[in-house]
């Protein structure tokens, strides 16, 4: 067998040594592919990450603009009645008061003389043409708000006691608006207040010494506790004479 000559092996090795070549140039080509791919993969990605947040954004923005159509409309609204409702802001104003008033008379007649007050000093407010509506309105709800506090403390005060020709000082205890009691001087008399027949009833013993816990309370010198105490209104579901009455300070 012949062997190879010296021209044979260098062209052999030629060519061995382009193949390697194209070999690595088709590699790199692949190589280069690969990363233009992932690159490719990633913008995809972060595009529909982009398009999402966007979408989101527009559903909120969406939202939004609806909320601000309707509040737009609803102002339109009340700008196209706000004559109308001022016409009829006195006689709506004289009504509340109306209404204050007929409840300060039906409820029990704790600091009478103070609430009826209150509700004159309102009377010539909302009279007065020079006052303008914001203060008036702003007077009528601090009386009701006066009001709808009584409902939420107990409350002692000494006061006079007028029963028929006569007068004496008392203590007073008012427990929310649903008992009114007092108690002299010397814990010897006591009565609660009965809405029904607008009357004081007496007090037992048991029952005085309850309210003088209760004046105690109102007055810090105690620690909250129940009273059992006759209520000085109807309530239904209530025991008929005597009811655990909760006291807070």
């Amino acid at each position: 067998m012949a062997l190879p000559t010296l021209a044979e092996e260098s062209s052999l090795r030629d060519e061995t040594a382009q193949q390697q070549q194209q070999q690595q140039a088709i590699q790199t080509r692949i190589d280069e592919a690969d990363d233009e791919t992932r690159e490719l993969l990633t913008r995809l990605r972060d595009a529909q990450s982009s398009s999402q947040r966007l979408e989101r954004y527009n559903n909120q923005l969406s939202s939004t603009l609806d909320e601000q159509q309707q509040r737009i409309d609803r102002q339109q609204h009340a700008l196209e009645t706000l004559d109308d409702t001022r016409d009829a802001l006195p006689d709506t104003l004289q009504g509340m008061l109306d209404r204050l008033r007929a409840l300060v008379e039906a409820d029990m007649p704790f600091r009478h003389e103070e609430r009826m007050a209150r509700l004159d000093g309102l009377e010539r407010t909302l009279a007065d043409t020079s006052v303008s509506e914001e203060k008036r309105m702003e007077q009528l709800l601090s009386v009701w708000r006066a009001e709808l506090d009584y409902g939420r403390n107990m409350d002692s005060w000494r006061g006079r006691l007028t029963q028929g020709d006569q007068q004496r000082d008392v203590q007073f205890l008012r427990m929310g608006r649903v008992g009114f009691y007092y108690l002299t001087p010397d814990g010897e008399q006591g009565g609660v207040w009965k809405n029904r027949d607008r009357q004081w009833h007496a007090l037992d013993g048991a029952q005085r010494n309850m309210v003088n816990r209760g004046i105690r309370i109102a007055n810090d010198q105690r620690a909250p506790e129940l009273l059992s105490l006759p209520l000085s209104i109807e309530m239904d579901n209530a025991p008929s004479e005597a009811a655990s009455q909760g006291a807070s300070s």
